[in-house]
């Protein structure tokens, strides 16, 4: 069984430590001392949800930051695309239905009847943990539910695919391959995978490639939630040694140590959009993700999630895995607005646009930069007509005929793709030396 660094799915919420052991949580957004009845997520479930550990009834701004980073609203980029006719899978713990039902955040016409790979014929329509009903509001998330707090595609629809509900038992590699194969077999045009294994069976790879030639695009978190010992993650509440083992205020975290020269997949498989972690400056996030052969960035600091179990709650958190739902939520955004596009285009896309680093080109931790959802939806890129990848250079073939899910170099990617609005793509697609697609052997 391969061993899984899952991306938040840590055994359960850190007690809250005491003034001297670690950092908390401001007093404003600090979890007051009231009791809650445990809430069990589902009829599986062996233990009760984590309780929120942000106070109710409040807006906790400096905890709502990817919201501004992201420039989500009417304002922005929903006034192009708001996700409509897109469904995105959510390999993960499942789905909260109560909150469904709730509709606060995620409505009944958001969210698909969910399935299960932990227990075949199983529903992902619960959820023991949080971590994947908070990655689905993410991503698909109500504006007008919470205040504060939106998703990235609100009219985006959601499937649920329950991989684990233990977190203490995460599950394995076959078992994710299964997740995707379920997930491309329900007709998913995005798959968002907050999850990581160290290893890549046979399965897994297979399952992949089955998932781009079906022309779907799998986005997966290049790293975990566990805290670098040490580390600052910075812009957030939690600094230094706070992030060895305990999360201010009761936010999940690990010092297991670091293991930043893991490969973690499905992240690393070619065709795979490989995400990481920043925090509200841009910079990494001072958590266990790869140093190279990440494709592009998004907010994975401290941040406000909606709490399973707690209609209207929010609850602290941070890793890896919730960068990976703003990179989904975006490609959604951008098949949305451009149905046409395949999914290599739908990456290529993600990352020409994204803000990249100060010192440009391709940055080992960040990628291409963090994730811009407005300019990857609203700006042209020239003679976009899909040049076929498995072609030779030059040769265009025209839309309809194109054929998905090929092999290609980073040279042949740069056919065509020219900004309009003047931003150079040529040499950074050139440098890219990832290749996208299915390969035979990968």
């Amino acid at each position: 069984m391969a061993t899984l660094a899952a991306g938040c799915f840590l055994s359960s919420f850190s007690a809250v430590a005491s003034a001297a052991a670690a950092v908390r949580l401001s007093a404003a957004v600090r979890a007051p001392a009231v009791a809650f009845a445990p809430i069990v997520g589902g009829p599986a479930c062996t233990h009760p949800l984590p309780e929120p550990n942000l106070a109710s009834g409040e807006e906790p701004k400096d905890l709502l930051w990817p919201v501004s980073k992201m420039e989500l609203g009417s304002a922005g980029v929903f006034y192009l695309s708001r996700g409509s006719g897109v469904t995105v899978a959510v390999i993960d713990t499942g789905i909260d239905t109560g909150m469904v039902k709730a509709g606060q955040v995620l409505g009944s016409d958001t969210v698909l009847p969910g399935a299960s790979v932990e227990d075949m014929g199983g529903s992902g329509d619960y959820d023991c943990d949080g971590h994947g009903t908070a990655v689905a509001a993410l991503i698909a998330g109500r504006e007008n539910g919470i205040p504060g707090f939106m998703g990235v595609a609100p009219d985006a629809t959601i499937l649920p695919i329950r991989q684990t509900s233990d977190p203490a038992q995460p599950g394995s590699a076959v078992r994710l391959a299964d997740a995707i194969r379920t997930a491309t077999a329900a007709g998913a045009r995005v798959i968002n995978i907050s999850i990581a294994v160290t290893e890549d069976p046979p399965e897994l790879k297979s399952a992949v490639q089955e998932a781009l030639a079906s022309d779907v695009v799998i986005v997966a978190a290049a790293g975990t939630g566990v805290a670098i010992p040490g580390a600052a993650i910075s812009g957030t509440a939690i600094t230094g040694a706070a992030a060895n083992g305990v999360a201010a205020g009761g936010a999940r975290a690990n010092g297991s140590g670091a293991r930043k020269d893991l490969k973690y997949y499905p992240a690393s498989l070619p065709g795979v959009l490989a995400v990481g972690a920043v925090d509200r400056n841009g910079d990494p996030s001072g958590f266990e993700q790869q140093t190279s052969g990440v494709n592009i960035s998004a907010p994975g600091g401290l941040m406000a999630v909606p709490a399973a179990g707690y209609p209207g709650r929010l609850t602290a958190e941070h890793g890896v895995g919730f960068a990976s739902a703003f990179v989904a939520g975006t490609a959604a955004l951008v098949l949305s607005h451009r149905p046409t596009l395949h999914n290599w285009q739908v990456a290529q896309r993600l990352e020409v646009t994204a803000d990249h680093p100060a010192a440009g080109g391709l940055n080992g931790a960040v990628g291409w930069g963090v994730v811009n959802p407005y300019r990857a939806v609203s700006t042209v890129l020239a003679d976009e007509s899909r040049p076929d990848p498995s072609s030779a250079p030059g040769n265009v073939v025209p839309a309809g005929e194109a054929m998905p899910g090929h092999g290609r170099t980073a040279g042949q990617m740069t056919l065509g793709v020219v900004l309009v609005l003047g931003v150079p793509v040529l040499a950074a697609a050139l440098r890219r030396g990832r290749i996208r697609g299915p390969r035979a052997g990968a």
